[in-house]
């Protein structure tokens, strides 16, 4: 199925390049199971910017999840199951229904984002494109995170880094982007956070049944990824609104994770309604959509070109299929212009689990 999240990819390390805070890791835990604990709400971020957790309990052991949305158009239906990120990495998904749907689906729809690859030979021009790469990060003339950010910014960011990354003083001339997105993957290791194992089962179920898997991510090749790290080098950027979401979604998302994961885990709903309003990566999207090299990627409007293939491909499957499946992000399941508010406004009836 090849969908483990719907963004940047961390395997690429050209991509990883321009979009650092996107990049989330998967790696898969499995534990004894054990009762879901319940976990405070009461977290929060102090004046400071440290992480203040009151007790918090990471849920452990297997959990099914949510139950699945329904997206019907007569006996026909698109199964989709809403997923969350971060978990605790000690959590083992595996849903009974999931499985079930699976067993009888006619096709999978792969979720929406963005990919890149180098094509052949592409671990030799990774390779050689390396310190350019690793060049691109940093600051124009080497300067300091402190001379180009605002000073009510960078003192949140020196808070933050003194707990998460204390031993990381050469991200202080990175280009504040890659110095929030190294800043996240710190905090979201640091709290025992990962990406869960709900893509690998999904997948393994899909190659054991070598089911269709309809593809609506927008895909591009680097052909030359030295250059374009050179050009983005080059690219004079705003990237203090990038800067500041990720912060702020950095201390949204390591004061709830645990809230957030163990209502997941039991699919208490209202609780995940409550904090579906996580702060938005928009601006960093928007920081690089308008790079030369973000637009010969096609990056720039891939998003909602990708949304409009995911919405045709689900509609088409609808017309065909009797049953169909799907993995989307909470966020796209639950907001209200998101994909299935847009096939209801179509005419197509959603249900919710209950």
């Amino acid at each position: 199925m090849q969908e483990r999240k719907p963004h940047v990819r961390p395997v690429l390390m050209a991509l990883f390049a321009l979009m650092p805070v996107l990049v989330q890791a998967q790696p898969t835990q499995n534990a004894a199971t054990r009762p879901v604990a319940a976990a405070p709400s009461a977290s929060s971020a102090d004046p400071g910017g440290r992480i203040v957790d009151a007790d918090l309990v990471l849920v452990t052991g297997q959990q099914a999840g949510p139950g699945l949305w329904q997206v019907r158009r007569g006996a026909n239906t698109l199964w989709i199951l809403g997923t969350v990120w971060p978990l605790p990495k000690d959590v083992d998904w595996y849903s009974p229904q999931a499985e079930a749907v699976l067993a009888r689906a006619d096709e999978v729809l792969g979720r929406p984002g963005f990919s890149a690859s180098v094509g052949t030979g592409g671990m030799f021009k990774l390779a050689f494109a390396l310190p350019t790469l690793l060049k691109a990060r940093r600051n124009p003339g080497d300067r300091q995170l402190s001379e180009v950010l605002p000073p009510d910014l960078y003192a949140r960011w020196a808070a933050l880094k003194r707990e998460y990354l204390p031993r990381n003083d050469g991200v202080e001339k990175w280009r504040p982007t890659f110095a929030a997105g190294e800043l996240y993957g710190a905090a979201i290791k640091r709290r025992g956070l990962s990406g869960g194992n709900v893509g690998e089962r999904v997948n393994a179920t899909i190659e054991k049944r070598k089911l269709k898997v309809t593809t609506t991510r927008v895909e591009t090749k680097i052909k030359d990824p030295k250059g374009m790290a050179r050009s983005f080098s080059r690219t004079p950027l705003d990237e203090v609104q990038c800067f500041r979401s990720v912060l702020d979604r950095l201390e949204g998302d390591v004061a709830t994770a645990a809230e957030r994961a163990n209502a997941w885990a039991v699919g208490d709903m209202a609780t995940l309604q409550r904090l579906a309003g996580r702060p938005s990566l928009q601006p960093c999207f928007d920081t690089f959509a308008q790079t030369d090299v973000a637009r010969q990627m096609g990056m720039d409007d891939a998003l909602r070109r990708s949304e409009a293939q995911w919405l045709a491909a689900a509609e088409a499957a609808l017309a065909r299929n009797d049953t169909t499946f799907a993995m989307l992000d909470l966020d796209q399941v639950l907001a209200d212009d998101g994909l299935l508010a847009r096939l209801r406004a179509r005419g197509y009836e959603v249900i919710a689990p209950e």
